[in-house]
């Protein structure tokens, strides 16, 4: 059931629950589910209001040093479902080589192994309600449907993702019945966490404190917290709390707030189409048992160890302009999805619009992919993993909020060997493309190297990472490989940035599936029973 805090009828509220988890997003709802069905009692505080809406909305602000980060804006909101209501949904496991130890880029590996994750992604899926069936290997779909992206280059291998529908894109919605009802699950909004308070030199945190704007508080005497605020927010929430209890996460060296990190983005060519229908055919996403798969090429191990490069990926994107009727059907999506977005149509172009709907509804039904209007820029966009660098930051500035709390300060360094990753990955995509049949299909211009030799010209992709990071030792990381925090006993983090390298892939599958594991390692320690997966469930 949800509750506002700022409509509470007294100053104080007082709660006593097994699970206290700060933020309702991605992390805090799909937890906040899992052990719900464990018949856990678990309380969530939540710092937006009932409406997901963009940081400056409720006042939140963050100060910028060195290279813009972008995704401090656009890349995040507040409130229930977080950016779940404006997320594209899109899920693929890291590789496996993405986990382990990188020493040519001075990448450390994951404390976990990628085997120890495989049940726990299938899980996820369950519980999102993808289709068993959908989930089809890898090749057997691409050999049906990308034989020509298959052989394109040895250096890359190719990959598919997969889309969440747009209507369980939304986690406020897709567990709307569990958030409103009167499942026992307890939600307070307008919650915005001011401290955790622990009894002296004790390592567990006794109380959570939340205030809204009035003054008016709740207080909640928690057996676990779990912090699953975002990666920049749950961050700074950790920051304060270090400052506040003089040091006790950071006294035994742990990089708290350090290698901050994202996926950066740059054009590396347009596509100049000379058979459209086989480009399209090699391109598109597919329809696979009703879920949206999307080609991407990765760089192998191998290509990496021998250019000494992170994990790096290219796909085949395309931008419309609002005039076509892929335009009004995304519009139509993302409505249910929970955006605002604008369905009218100029009467001039009504007819195009129909042409392109019903263009659109073959090529689903007899091709099984998505169709993609002539008129549209067609796009190689390459993607690469930052590399590691504890000089990239976030940090607490002097600067306070309207709640008296200290503002984040993020000093983002994108450096010169990350813009050298990107020019050779391109480089290595476009070499491929100009020798492979494909080229007969579609002219591929590269961009200019001063177009991409330049810090300006990479973009973030709202993956951060890094500042929370998970490791096997308390000097060297944040959190343990149960993302319990090292420096307290009953507080853990869901988050991005607990993922000490984030790989090629986009990282929500691996933190959802981060966050299973989490939901039976408190099962467990909560003394209640658990269906575990995975390698838990054979130790």
């Amino acid at each position: 059931m949800i509750h506002d805090l700022a409509e509470a009828g007294v100053a104080r509220v007082e709660r006593t629950t097994e699970v206290c988890v700060v933020g309702a997003g991605v992390a805090g709802l799909f937890l906040a589910h899992l052990l719900r069905g464990h018949g856990l009692r678990v309380v969530v505080v939540e710092a937006g209001g009932r409406a997901s809406l963009p940081p400056r909305d409720y006042g939140v602000e963050c100060l910028q040093l060195g290279t813009t980060y972008r995704g401090a804006e656009s890349g995040r909101n507040f409130g229930l479902g977080g950016t779940s209501a404006t997320w594209g949904g899109q899920l693929i496991r890291p590789s496996p080589s993405d986990m382990e130890e990188r020493p040519e880029v001075n990448s450390g590996g994951w404390p976990i192994g990628s085997a120890e994750l495989n049940g726990y992604y299938e899980r996820v899926r369950r519980e999102l309600r993808l289709p068993e069936s959908a989930n089809r290997a890898d090749p057997e779909v691409c050999r049906e449907h990308y034989p020509e992206l298959q052989g394109l280059s040895s250096d890359f291998t190719l990959r598919l993702s997969e889309w969440l529908p747009f209507g369980a894109r939304n986690f406020a919605q897709l567990f709307r019945s569990e958030v409103e009802g009167e499942s026992g699950l307890e939600v307070w909004v307008n919650a915005s966490v001011v401290a955790f308070q622990s009894d002296g030199d004790s390592p567990r945190i006794r109380q959570v404190v939340a205030r809204n704007a009035a003054g008016r508080t709740l207080l909640i005497e928690p057996s676990f917290v779990v912090i699953c605020a975002g990666a920049l927010e749950s961050t700074r929430l950790l920051l304060e709390h270090d400052e506040a209890s003089r040091g006790t996460i950071t006294r035994d060296g742990a990089p708290l707030g350090r290698y901050f990190a994202d996926h950066l983005s740059v054009t590396g060519g347009r596509f100049r189409c000379l058979d459209w229908n086989r480009y399209n055919r090699a391109t598109a996403p597919v329809f696979s048992r009703g879920v949206m798969r999307t080609p991407r090429l990765e760089l192998t191990r191998s290509a990496q160890e021998r250019y000494r490069l992170t994990s790096a990926f290219g796909h085949f994107t395309f931008v419309t302009h609002g005039d076509t009727g892929f335009d009004v059907v995304r519009a139509w999506l993302r409505k249910r999805q929970g955006k605002d977005e604008e369905l009218r149509q100029p009467y001039k172009m009504m007819g195009r619009v129909v042409n392109d709907l019903c263009a659109l509804a073959f090529w689903r039904w007899y091709h099984r992919q998505l169709w993609i209007s002539r008129r549209a820029d067609r796009l190689l966009q390459v993607d690469v993993e930052q590399t590691p660098n504890s000089g990239s930051r976030v940090f607490l500035g002097e600067k306070r909020d309207a709640l008296g709390r200290r503002v984040l300060v993020i000093d983002w360094r994108v450096r010169e060997d990350d813009v050298r990753v990107a020019c050779k990955v391109t480089e290595l995509l476009c070499a491929a493309w100009r020798s492979a049949p494909l080229q007969h299909a579609a002219g591929l211009t590269p961009t200019p190297p001063e177009g991409l030799e330049s810090i300006e010209s990479l973009y973030d992709v709202y993956h951060p990472t890094g500042t929370l990071r998970m490791g096997s030792k308390p000097e060297g990381s944040v959190v343990d490989a149960n993302l319990r925090l090292w420096a307290a006993d009953n507080v853990y983090v869901s988050s991005t940035a607990v993922l000490p390298a984030a790989g090629s892939a986009n990282p929500t599958f691996a933190q959802l599936a981060l966050t299973a594991r989490l939901a039976d390692h408190l099962v467990k320690m909560a003394n209640r029973p658990a269906v575990l997966v995975g390698a838990e469930a054979a130790s």
